[in-house]
């Protein structure tokens, strides 16, 4: 039996739209870097692919039936994909990628927005969406300020990458303590009113897929940006 949040429809359409282009944007990355556009394909298939299995995940409520160990699968889904690219980088980055492509994809972090939705709709704690939704929204602004800055020019500056990198650990960092936190079992700290729900669908697609995804361009940025300051 699958269990779903009685989630406000915009939260839904903005969740799965997301899920939907991350195949696109990958490939969209290599084919305007002047990279490999059957390597893109294959990426975003393997995303697609991915997305799909923790749907399932997802509506079945996999997290939720483990318990407080349950919790400790979306740190798991964070660093897989990125050790599979840290692991075979050279495969990944056998091309120089863009970083206007690769900062861009943080502006799509506005979606977070979405945990405020449901902290009005009182399926999530203000305890977890106001780090949560803020920070999101306070990154992807930060990469929309840095991609303006910088529209005119080749490279975007080591600063300015590094920047929004940092802002982004920072933000997935406090949205997991506080999601951590304030949800039920022996490690909990803050005991919200509200059941923190963030883990079901919708929701739950930002924590088991969107994240993983957002960290694997996080990833992917800091290489290129290695790889370039060493080929020079």
């Amino acid at each position: 039996m699958y269990e779903l949040m009685q989630a406000h429809p915009m939260t839904l359409f903005t969740v799965m739209s997301a899920v939907l282009v991350t195949p696109f944007y990958v490939l969209c990355t290599y084919v305007f870097s002047g990279a490999s556009a059957r390597k893109g394909a294959i990426i975003g298939s393997g995303f697609l692919l991915w997305g799909a299995a923790m749907t399932w995940f997802c509506l079945a409520g996999v997290v939720q039936d483990m318990g407080p160990l349950g919790r400790l699968v979306v740190p798991v889904c964070w660093v897989l994909p990125s050790l599979v690219l840290f692991l075979w980088r050279d495969w990944f980055l056998s091309d120089p990628l863009s970083q206007h492509w690769l900062i861009g994809l943080q502006v799509w972090r506005v979606i977070g927005g979405v945990f405020l939705i449901e902290m009005a709709g009182r399926n999530i704690p203000g305890i977890f969406a106001y780090p949560a939704g803020l920070g999101d929204i306070l990154v992807a602004v930060i990469a929309t300020a840095v991609l303006i800055f910088h529209r005119a020019r080749k490279e975007i500056a080591p600063a300015a990458v590094l920047l929004v990198l940092g802002l982004g650990i920072a933000d997935f960092s406090s949205a997991f303590f506080f999601g951590f936190t304030s949800s039920e079992g022996p490690q909990q700290l803050f005991f919200p009113e509200i059941v923190n729900n963030s883990l079901m669908f919708p929701t739950g697609m930002i924590a088991l897929f969107l994240v993983p995804y957002a960290i694997f361009f996080h990833t992917l940025s800091f290489l290129s940006l290695r790889q370039r300051e060493e080929g020079s």
